[in-house]
């Protein structure tokens, strides 16, 4: 009797063991169709996706380098600038134009205050960061609103010199293509500078509205940008995130008040942290800058 209920139970368990492996058979195997849908679905979107980018980009892709290097450096008072030398910079710093700098004529916490804060890996990318075009893709395959952040300066003088500032995934396309050829028609240090040259800073105490380096630094601060110290290095390229934001004027030229001023402060407050965490400046200059009484020296209409 003992035996036969011995014998019951081994059947019972292997029953339950059979079931077991049969039901996990099953699950795996469904588990193994699913992940194999879900990879072949994401390989589909890609190529999809890649087509696509292909077809938005063809029209761009035709620009000749020349044309392309051409396109990139050229700007009003560029006058008389030789674009075929193997280095334009020195013809920035060379040209009869006082409006138009290169790295002789640019102090060197400019450049910092830049890098620190809108691109601080722009000695190490190709144009573009690998993030950016995973979220260009993420956009178009899900069809998520065109985000206009991280891009780097190279993007940057692609959107200001060739393209445009409308939110599509097309031009975001185009900017990612022409910004990748745009490092190798040119230097790092011709795309640096050209941007300095380029981009708008908001407006004078005029209420004019002004692009460069230069007449920035000689519209608010009176001086050269050789002459700029590090509390209006960081000032200058405060205003670049959003230049009729950040502006110290108001349209017809009239300063801003305290209140107003003081998100561009602000702005210049994180360029200056931007600068202390990148070992641009020392803990001492960090507090000598933030304590810097900019609406004072700020320029106003005579």
């Amino acid at each position: 009797m003992l035996g036969n209920d011995k014998h019951k139970a081994e059947q019972h368990s292997h029953t339950k063991l059979a079931r077991f492996d049969f039901y996990y058979d099953r699950i795996k195997q469904g588990l193994t169709l699913l992940v194999l849908v879900a990879t072949g679905v994401i390989c589909l979107s890609f190529i999809v996706t890649l087509l696509y980018f292909h077809h938005l980009t063809q029209a761009q892709s035709k620009i000749s380098d020349h044309q392309l290097r051409t396109d990139l450096l050229h700007f009003p008072g560029d006058d008389g600038l030789n674009r075929n030398v193997s280095d334009v910079t020195s013809e920035y710093d060379d040209s009869l134009n006082s409006l138009v700098v290169g790295p002789r004529s640019v102090n060197n916490h400019v450049v910092d205050a830049l890098l620190a804060s809108e691109d601080t890996s722009f000695y190490r990318h190709k144009g573009v960061l690998p993030k950016a075009l995973f979220r260009a893709m993420f956009q178009d395959i899900f069809n998520a609103p065109v985000s206009s952040g991280g891009s780097t300066i190279t993007q940057q003088l692609v959107k200001n010199q060739i393209l445009s500032n409308e939110k599509t995934y097309s031009r975001k396309a185009n900017e990612i293509v022409l910004a990748m050829r745009t490092e190798h028609v040119l230097s790092k240090k011709e795309i640096l500078y050209t941007y300095l040259n380029i981009v708008p800073f908001g407006r004078d105490f005029k209420g004019n509205n002004i692009s460069g380096i230069a007449p920035a630094s000689y519209s608010l601060f009176g001086k050269s940008p050789n002459e700029l110290n590090v509390a209006e290095s960081a000032y200058l390229i405060g205003l670049l995130q959003s230049p009729y934001t950040y502006t110290p004027y108001h349209e017809d030229g009239t300063l801003k008040t305290k209140a107003r001023l003081q998100v561009g402060i602000d702005r210049q407050h994180y360029v200056l942290r931007r600068m202390r965490v990148e070992n641009k400046i020392s803990e001492k200059d960090y507090e000598q800058a933030k304590h810097y009484d900019i609406a004072q020296h700020l320029q106003t209409a005579k």
